[in-house]
Order: C-alpha cells, then structure tokens, then sequence
C-alpha cells in the first residue's frame, strides 16, 4: 500500500465508512466504523478534547477530522508515528480534492463513487509526487 499506513478508512458522521482500502487487519468494516465513531464522539463530548490517536501493543489507529469526516489510519505500533500522521494528512488532502464535489453534493451514502480511490492508495507517496512533477515540467 504506502510506507506507514497498513490501513485507511473514510468515516462519515454516524460511523458510515464511505471508504477503506481491502484490509487484512479489520474484520468488518462496519462494526469498526461504529465502534471508533463512537468512541470519538463520547471522548469529544466527556473530555472536550479531540481524539487522536489509540495504542495498542501491535497496532496504532490515527485519527485526523476534517469537515464532518473521520480519516483513519492504522500502523505497527512500532512504525514511525509522525511520518505515518504525515501520510494519513496527505491522503486526506488528496481524497478532499478529488472527492469536494460528490461530497458536497451528497450524503455519502453511495460510496461507489469513493472506490477508485483505491488506486491513489495503492501508490507509493513518492510515486505520486513524482507524477506531480512530471506533469508540472513536462506538460503534455
């Protein structure tokens, strides 16, 4: 997938996932939206204070809000944590950019429209950057 993250997921207020990537570490999907929503929701609520990341001994889950959505990400709890916090903030950047009108224009309630973002996904951060470049010197 990328240098840090083993997983991503988009959540949408009420635990809706409108995206992850396939998964080898979470079992159903809907059940761990629900369950982080609402731990979110009753730390905001009790302490007044934004959640943002659990540790476990094997696994680390990040968590960063933008707008009304929830981006998930889950390391080794030995990985580098500022590096995969860098990587989770630029994956949600490119996932507001590419998405900012469908997620305007809807409720998020078809996330068909949110899968091809597996291929962003998929790339290494470097690779993206790299096509970035490209496209910038080397116009077609």
């Amino acid at each position: 997938m990328v240098n840090y993250l083993q997983d991503f997921l988009v959540i949408k207020d009420g635990g809706k996932v409108i995206f992850s990537t396939p998964s080898k570490i979470i079992t159903d999907e809907l059940l761990f939206g629900g369950f982080l929503e609402a731990i979110n929701t009753f730390y905001n609520l009790s302490l007044n204070d934004e959640l943002l990341l659990i540790e476990g001994r094997s696994y680390r889950i990040l968590f960063l809000v933008k707008e009304d959505l929830q981006f998930i990400g889950i390391t080794n709890s030995f990985s580098d944590q500022k590096k995969a916090r860098k990587e989770l903030k630029f994956f949600c950047q490119r996932f507001l950019n590419k998405f900012s009108s469908e997620l305007s224009s809807s409720d998020g309630t078809d996330v068909r429209k949110f899968k091809n973002f597996d291929s962003e996904i998929s790339k290494s951060v470097k690779d993206i950057l790299l096509e970035q470049l490209e496209r910038k010197w080397f116009p077609l």
